[in-house]
């Protein structure tokens, strides 16, 4: 029964590890194509404010932080071959 639970915790992680950095890798695309409004004639600090103020920005923010917990928060070790 210990090991089944060992192994919902490594699916779990990791699945939570792919769910972060796709959206770390969507949302920060979704910010570099704002800054083609620099052709536009904004300024690059009219461009930060919009950036910081949308959703893409918010969800950048709580995947990074997933991304971190999920990486860094120690979980219980085992050995490769048992």
């Amino acid at each position: 029964m210990e090991e089944k639970q060992k192994g919902d915790v490594y699916m779990t992680r990791i699945f939570f590890f792919l769910i972060s950095y796709g959206l770390i890798v969507i949302t920060t695309t979704h910010m570099i194509f704002y800054f083609n409004y620099l052709s536009l004639g904004y300024s690059w600090k009219q461009i930060l404010l919009f950036i910081i103020q949308t959703a893409d920005f918010t969800l950048f923010v709580m995947a990074v932080i997933l991304l971190v917990i999920t990486v860094f928060v120690r979980v219980p070790s085992r050995t490769p071959f048992f």
